[in-house]
This record gives structure tokens, C-alpha cells and sequence, in this order.
């Protein structure tokens, strides 16, 4: 059963490793040549997505023989080669004749009448298990946040065939405490996506910030990590853990102490994960860690440490990751 899930997890770290090979980069606008924001920029055989920003600027890792496909609901959807450079693409969408482009849930909404990607993919991988979302997506005075967003974001998964998946009509979050994916259309009711028909999956934040999610089935069964950083030879993963922490503030009169809210406050474990033998090693935030994690590439690893100082974060492990990829 082991060397299955070795066999399953190396399959699909090298059908998804293969992606960033090039940067594809440019800006979408309308006939008039107005930038359109929250176009789903797609390059499904690649499994890779990206959306445009306010400006209609957009970013995103390809393989340099791709075709790119720019989708926003009301517009034709066109598709595009991306050329040697990838560098500065114009892409101008048309409207659909006739069609609306009235905004969904958090904006313009994607996807063109030809739907590629069709609103009944994503109806398959999700359970109607219903809820209801909390003002702002949070509750009252306690801190901190059960999800990854205070609010639900755009995004995309990659289901159980290893199809891309969007769906302009919902928007998605994290649940950090639970480990799952939620979905929202309306923000004001949440479904929960199903387990076993997701293999992976992308949220971006009201900044354009990339958050990767995927199942690593060698560092976890039972919950999506976070990729920090992925290629062929090394994968950083992120274990998200959050817990509900209750107010435990006691005033006697003559001493105080504790606090006097509830609070979610975030854990969380990393790992190192050697693509060609699938072998997982812990990662803590020390430079003897990074080190030992790296043992092989012990040159490499010792000139990424003595180049870069500061404090070792999401953001450090994730440009290490790159460094040792190269």
C-alpha cells in the first residue's frame, strides 16, 4: 500500500512539476480598450490558471508551446500561442453579441458562452452540505481566522482526472481548521468540495497573492498542504494547523490575567519532499534543518544560506525551494 501511494504521488508530482518552464505575461482589455479584471487566464494542458488585475495585467507559468485561453463571462473566449519570449501578450476580448457582463459574486464574472470549462464540472465535485457564512465571513470580536480569506476568492481546483476545473458563478476558501475546500455563489451559503474528487487546487487573494494547495498522500492522508515551493528534484510543503483557542481571562480583584477573547491561532509543520525517491524529511525553521533536509545538495544549500540572511518564512523556504530546483 505504500509503494502505492509512492507510485500515485510521484505521478502526479511529475505531470504538475513540468509547468513552470516559462513566464507568460501581458494585459487583457475590451475593444475599447478598457482592462478587464478577473479574466480566468487558463492553460489547461498544463493544469495552470492565473487572473488578470485591475489593470488587466496578468502572470502566469506556462510551458512555452502552450496555448493560453482568456475567459470572461460576456466575452468571446480566445485562445492564444504564447510565443519564444512570453513577454508583454495584447489580448483584446470581444463581447458576446447581445450577452450582459453584469458582475458575479466578487466581480466580473469568467468564462465565455462556449464554457470549456463548464459550470457542471465544478456542480460534480461538490456536496451540497449547506451552511451559512457569518458577517464577513468571520465572527464578531474574535481573532484571528478559521480561513485562509476573510472573505471568499476567486480560484480554481484540478479534480480526480486532472482536469482544470473554473467556474465563474463560485468563489472559494480554506478551511484551516478542518482541512477542507469551501465554495460559496451567493456569500451567504458555503458547500463543501468533495475530497475525493479534487486532487488540487489554487485560491488568489484581493492582491493577485497565489495560494497552492494539493494532496500529498506521503505527508498526509487526510488533509491538502500548502506548496511553498515545487520542481523537479525538491517539493516544500506547508501543514496548515489551527485551533480554536476559548478566552481564558480571570480578574479576581487582585490579579488579572489570560485573555479576554476567543481566538484562532495558527500552527503549522513543513516538510521537504525529494520528488525522484519520494522520500519526506521534517523541515523546521533552522538553518541545521535546511541543511540536513538538503544533505545531498550540501553546496548548493550552503551557498543559498550564506547568500540570503533574515528571518526563514513561507516567503524564504519558497525562494529556497526555486534555488534548489534550478
Amino acid at each position: 500500500m505504500k509503494n502505492l501511494f509512492l507510485v500515485l504521488f510521484l505521478v502526479i508530482i511529475t505531470t504538475r512539476v513540468t509547468i513552470a518552464q516559462t513566464t507568460a505575461t501581458g494585459w487583457v482589455k475590451d475593444a475599447k480598450g478598457n482592462p478587464l479584471r478577473f479574466v480566468f487566464v487558463a492553460d489547461p494542458q498544463y493544469k495552470n490558471g492565473a487572473y488578470s488585475d485591475t489593470t488587466g495585467y496578468f502572470s502566469i507559468a506556462v510551458h512555452p508551446d502552450t496555448k493560453l485561453n482568456f475567459q470572461l463571462r460576456g466575452y468571446n473566449e480566445t485562445s492564444l500561442p504564447v510565443d519564444k519570449s512570453g513577454a508583454d501578450m495584447q489580448v483584446v476580448l470581444t463581447s458576446v453579441s447581445g450577452s450582459a457582463t453584469e458582475s458575479g459574486p466578487g466581480g466580473s464574472s469568467n468564462l465565455s458562452a462556449s464554457e470549456s470549462l463548464t459550470k457542471n464540472e465544478m456542480a460534480v465535485v461538490s456536496n451540497s452540505t449547506g451552511g451559512y457564512l457569518s458577517p464577513a465571513h468571520e465572527k464578531g470580536d474574535t481573532r484571528g481566522y478559521q480561513y485562509l480569506f476573510k472573505t471568499f476568492e476567486h480560484g480554481y481546483l484540478i479534480n480526480s482526472e486532472g482536469n482544470l476545473v473554473q467556474n465563474p458563478d463560485y468563489l472559494l476558501d480554506y478551511d484551516k481548521m478542518n482541512g477542507t475546500l469551501l465554495l460559496t455563489k451567493d456569500n451567504k451559503h458555503m458547500n463543501e468540495v468533495d475530497w475525493l474528487q479534487t486532487q488540487a487546487f489554487v485560491i488568489f487573494s484581493e492582491a493577485g497573492e497565489r495560494f497552492e494547495f494539493e494532496k500529498a498522500p506521503l505527508v498526509d492522508k487526510t488533509h491538502y498542504l500548502q506548496v511553498l515551493a515545487s520542481g523537479k528534484k525538491y517539493r516544500i510543503y506547508k501543514f496548515i494547523k489551527t485551533k480554536f483557542v476559548k478566552s481564558d481571562y480571570v480578574n479576581n480583584g487582585v490579579t488579572q490575567h489570560g485573555h479576554d477573547y476567543d481566538e484562532y491561532v495558527d500552527d503549522a509543520d513543513y516538510f521537504v519532499v525529494d520528488v525522484q525517491s519520494g522520500q519526506v524529511q521534517p523541515l523546521t525553521l533552522k538553518k541545521k534543518s535546511i541543511k540536513a533536509d538538503f544533505a545531498k545538495d550540501a553546496d548548493k544549500v550552503n551557498k543559498y544560506l550564506s547568500d540570503n540572511s533574515g528571518d526563514i518564512d513561507d516567503v524564504y523556504l519558497s525562494k529556497l525551494g526555486t534555488f534548489m530546483n534550478q
